[in-house]
């Protein structure tokens, strides 16, 4: 059975069909849900049983256009103002970004204003600080092609959300931190990368680890702090399993190298050693802040303690040439990232895609054997 919102929906669709032309175009997918405050599964299956019927047919990149007298009528395109371009053009970009990003989202958004400036595309980049002001700049800023709304670990408002899918015929999310909601997403899997850290741990000998996390509930914290939980219930592989929230840490780069300090040194012994001999960060892109934090505390790696980071590892300036790191490519995301506003464009009533980078592992001289 069709649920209350999809009845409503092929309602007012029908009675719109009846008043238009054979060969006339519906308004897009986005814009029937913006109409009727319904979601694209909503409107996609109106859409459907319509087609079904023969009163709609839909062109791949061009729309869908109402059938009334057998064959389907589509109108030749009339030439228009350069703001109504062919659908499946990407001619305008909007960027948005927490002020507060790392090194990998400004690597991200260089390669993408790189690659569309060859083919003409105008990039429009905008960096916030405060979610409510960011609100009221949207409102008056024109429509684009495109948007692309970098979040990796941050909380995203639906508003924002509602009012970017009003402004651009193409919305993907860089990062996974949204949920439950029909929207492109392109990120990595930190759990995968998570698992590559510790199987490489255990396999030196690693008996007990601790997982230093940024103190955030975004939704990529949350799966990999859960899954870290389920490993350390895996008794034969670990003896000790912690995990360690940085206080007053509100992005990946800030502060991270004295909050750790405050951390560790509250867990070390009479003898300056702590209760584990590994530790895996996730969050944090200060590998600089971490290293300081070490050598202060007189904390050897990987003698006194092996250390593996979740990060990027085609970004220097996580890894510095000397954390082992797993997870994925800036330049595979930033790659995926054009890929999903195409192929959105080109098929717009598409279901939405969660395209997962490929996880890789690099080891370098931060981790070791534990320690005799």
């Amino acid at each position: 059975m069709r649920a209350a919102p999809a009845n409503v929906v092929l309602t007012a669709l029908r009675e719109q069909i009846a008043q238009l032309d054979d060969g006339a175009r519906l308004p897009t997918v986005r814009e029937l849900m913006r109409a009727h405050r319904v979601s694209q599964a909503t409107v996609q299956e109106a859409l459907g049983e319509l087609r079904q019927a023969g009163l709609l047919t839909s062109q791949v990149g061009r729309g869908t256009y109402v059938v009334k007298n057998g064959a389907p009528v589509i109108r030749a395109p009339v030439a228009e103002a350069p703001e109504s371009a062919p659908d499946d053009r990407l001619e305008s970009l909007l960027i948005l970004s927490n002020a507060s990003l790392n090194e990998r989202c400004m690597l991200v958004q260089n390669h993408i204003v790189e690659e569309l400036s060859r083919s003409g595309s105008k990039v429009v980049q905008i960096s916030y600080h405060n979610t409510g002001h960011l609100l009221d700049i949207l409102t008056s800023i024109p429509r684009f092609d495109a948007a692309i709304l970098q979040s990796h670990y941050e909380s995203i408002p639906i508003r924002l959300l509602s009012l970017l899918q009003g402004k651009a015929r193409a919305l993907v999310v860089d990062g996974h931190t949204v949920s439950g909601v029909d929207i492109d997403r392109v990120g990595t899997d930190w759990e995968d990368a998570l698992d590559m850290a510790l199987e490489h741990l255990a396999g030196m000998g690693h008996r007990s680890v601790a997982l230093v996390s940024l103190d955030s509930m975004a939704q990529p914290i949350l799966a990999v702090r859960r899954a870290f939980e389920r490993a350390g219930r895996r008794k034969a592989q670990w003896q000790e399993t912690r995990t360690i929230m940085l206080r007053g840490v509100h992005n990946p780069t800030h502060a991270v190298g004295d909050a750790l300090k405050e951390a560790l040194s509250g867990l070390m012994d009479g003898k300056g050693r702590l209760p584990f001999s590994a530790m895996v960060t996730l969050g944090l892109s200060d590998s600089f802040g971490i290293r300081r934090c070490l050598d202060e505390l007189g904390i050897g790696r990987p003698r006194d303690l092996a250390v593996f980071l979740l990060g990027h590892h085609d970004v220097p300036s996580e890894h510095f040439g000397v954390m082992s790191i797993a997870g994925s490519s800036y330049l595979e995301g930033a790659r995926r990232l054009i890929e999903t506003i195409r192929r959105r464009l080109e098929a717009p009533q598409a279901a939405p895609q969660i395209v997962y980078l490929e996880c890789a592992r690099t080891l370098r001289e931060s981790t070791a054997a534990p320690a005799p």
